[in-house]
């Protein structure tokens, strides 16, 4: 009698243990950033990117800031993994803060689809550096500047 008790003690403790282990991995968090400078035209731009995970793609979000091209002009964002070149959107270039910026955010909770970025993959900002710019700029149009995520 005492040696099934200890074997159901026993069994709920272990059952406990694995949960736990299993919630703490549920939890887990990834958060990866790009970040990059080049002078453009005579003036230093950042490409910054920031990707989450919880369990899943949460947010990916990219930045191309002090961009020395017109306002207006797009940009597109595009995400390199395993060779393969893929647009994660594109950005008109606004002025936030004074700065010529383009952006692009992606986030699960506005209902986008956010790709799986990992270690190495690299976030990639392109259009031509002079007129005429491109109208829809592809993963194809001029590399601006790259930077791999960490």
């Amino acid at each position: 009698m005492q040696s099934i008790r200890q074997t159901k003690v026993l069994s709920l403790l272990f059952a406990l243990v694995i949960l736990g282990a299993t919630s703490s991995a549920w939890a887990q968090q990834v958060r990866l950033s790009a970040r990059r400078n080049k002078v453009i035209n005579g003036v230093e731009a950042q490409l910054r990117g920031d990707y989450r995970a919880r369990n899943a793609p949460v947010r990916l979000n990219a930045e191309l800031e002090d961009i020395n091209i017109p306002r207006g002009t797009k940009v597109a964002f595009c995400l390199t993994q395993n060779g393969v070149n893929t647009r994660i959107g594109v950005g008109r270039v606004v002025l936030v803060g004074g700065i010529p910026t383009a952006s692009v955010e992606l986030a699960v909770t506005d209902g986008d689809f956010v790709p799986a970025v990992n270690p190495g993959d690299v976030l990639q900002a392109r259009q031509r550096r002079i007129a005429p710019f491109q109208a829809n700029p592809t993963c194809g149009t001029a590399l601006l500047v790259a930077a791999p995520f960490q």
